[in-house]
């Protein structure tokens, strides 16, 4: 009866802490793009956090440091740059006479934590074509309102992203000394923590060099070309060119091979054939400065190592589309914890026991013919591990 007693016990206690767990997601998935980004931005500013420590900073600090000479920059860019595709979109459906529907549904789909773009242009709206005092009040009180709330969950964060840098690792730490008695969660957490920092810390310094070192190129190039085949907004298609590059291998090429197209159209139209070559020289700057140079020196020494890019390249393309904007940086954070699901965690609930095959390139797989066997019996070579490890 006492033991009934206990287990009566044992279970009301449980059912508090699965509702209060039940509460945390509910919050958690309300702002669920801010969690997502405040993990991003975790990652990505982590080197420089650490590497401070070689001057004796504090760890508070370093993490402000941290966010303030890389973070910050990043979020005022992205920020900039959807500002930017906003108000040229606006000008571009305006002079084609495109309905503002198409407007509506772009400010939806780039809308990053919930920031109501369309909500904003019907308030301005509407003041602007009422007089009265008190519809002006009304909808400058809605607009701030709107603007407060953006700005509420930018400083959750930068306080997420913070308190993650000062205090993350010892909660991690915690967690897995009084949690994880078997030490599986560990050799989860060694896979997964050192990948998602390569793969993120990468593509954050691939995004700001690439945007740079764009903007310088396509200013240049409208410098010394006829003003026929310029750059249109040169700024914001330097900007683009750094968030495409998130997109690996074919996602600068998703902004400047259009441009160039643009402007071959634009001399074809001209009549001047010659205007061709300053449009070919476009493609060739754009291709090796603006495409393959931070490629080949940047995410190749410092993005991650286990994932395969083929894998990355569907998660980039499928996040925006299943989750939103967000989905851009969530769908790469997924599909990491996945892997390391698959060959960490699912070994040891199969067979109860921690393995050493944490291979995930496919590249060092062995191929199988049709008629290959492997005798259970016989003892594989070590040379042969792989192969065997496809086999299973």
């Amino acid at each position: 009866m006492s033991f009934d007693r206990e287990l009566g016990r044992r279970l009301a206690v449980g059912s508090i802490v699965v509702f209060l767990f039940a509460l945390v997601a509910y919050i958690a998935v309300s702002f669920l793009a801010v969690i997502v980004f405040a993990v991003f931005l975790y990652y990505a500013v982590r080197p420089i956090y650490r590497t401070l420590e070689r001057f004796g900073l504090p760890r508070r600090i370093r993490a402000m440091l941290a966010l303030v000479l890389f973070g910050i920059p990043f979020i005022v860019l992205l920020m900039y740059t959807v500002a930017v595709i906003a108000i040229e979109t606006q000008v571009l459906l305006e002079a084609y006479d495109i309905q503002d529907e198409f407007l509506d549904e772009l400010f939806t789909e780039i809308d990053l934590t919930g920031f109501e773009f369309e909500e904003i242009q019907a308030m301005l709206a509407e003041a602007a074509t009422q007089a009265s005092l008190g519809v002006v009040f009304v909808s400058l009180v809605g607009t701030i309102s709107v603007v407060s709330g953006a700005i509420v969950q930018m400083l959750i964060l930068v306080v997420l992203t913070y308190y993650m840098l000062i205090d993350g690792p010892r909660l991690m730490s915690w967690l897995l000394t009084n949690y994880d008695e078997s030490g599986i969660l560990r050799a989860y957490r060694d896979g997964v923590d050192p990948e998602l920092s390569m793969t993120l810390f990468g593509n954050i310094v691939n995004v700001f060099v690439t945007a740079i070192v764009g903007v310088v190129t396509f200013y240049l190039y409208n410098f010394f070309a006829p003003p026929a085949v310029h750059v249109p907004f040169p700024a914001l298609v330097g900007a683009l060119a750094g968030i495409g590059s998130l997109i690996p291998v074919i996602g600068i090429k998703l902004v400047y091979v259009p441009v160039a197209i643009l402007l071959a159209v634009n001399a074809w139209m001209t009549g001047d054939l010659s205007l061709l070559i300053p449009v070919g020289i476009f493609v060739a700057v754009s291709g090796v400065f603006v495409d393959f140079i931070p490629d080949f020196f940047i995410r190749a020494h410092i993005s991650g190592k286990q994932t395969h890019t083929g894998m990355l390249l569907v998660s980039y393309i499928i996040g925006p589309v299943v989750f939103g904007f967000y989905g851009l940086f969530l769908a790469p954070i997924l599909l990491i914890l996945v892997i390391n699901a698959v060959t960490v965690l699912l070994p040891y609930v199969l067979s109860g026991e921690q393995t050493d095959n944490r291979q995930t390139r496919l590249g060092e797989f062995t191929e199988l013919s049709e008629d290959e066997s492997i005798p259970s019996s016989r003892t594989v070579p070590a040379s042969e591990e792989d192969g065997v490890a496809l086999r299973r």
